[in-house]
């Protein structure tokens, strides 16, 4: 009886693991001030030293960086339905010693219904319910 106990608090323990890898994801942190905040897009591409990005990056075919196809969802989050516009912009940026850096951005423009979650109880700890919403918001 012993060892199936332990089976068992051994398997809750592995099985535990990734949920908490979840939470340390890169890029997801809620928006000031927005009540029903969007749920991150599930999957999504990994960038080698980066991790996990709950985004896809639709671009031309055979370019540097590669990117996923052309048609792929251009939302980074999921239950939405409304216009998306997004662009990748490129260029250099120079510090204040004059070491140049390359800076690429990806900025993506959301104008429509969502559902998202929303706090369901002040007083939990990070509780949250479904909610309907409608706004524009930008993700960079």
């Amino acid at each position: 009886m012993k060892f199936r106990l332990g089976y068992l608090f051994v398997a809750l323990l592995l099985f535990s693991f990734p949920l908490l890898a979840q939470n340390d994801e890169p890029g997801i942190e809620p928006i000031p001030d927005l009540t029903v905040q969007p749920l991150p897009l599930p999957g999504g591409d990994i960038i080698p030293g980066y991790g996990l990005f709950n985004s896809f990056f639709p671009g031309p075919p055979n370019s540097t960086p590669p990117f996923d196809p052309i048609n792929s969802d251009p939302h980074g989050i999921t239950n939405f339905r409304g216009v998306t516009a997004m662009g990748y912009t490129s260029g250099t940026a120079t510090d204040s010693s004059g070491k140049k850096y390359i800076a690429v951005t990806d900025i993506r423009v959301y104008r429509g219904e969502y559902v998202g979650a929303e706090v369901a109880d002040p007083n939990s700890a990070g509780a949250t319910k479904s909610a309907h919403a409608h706004g524009t918001f930008v993700e960079i």
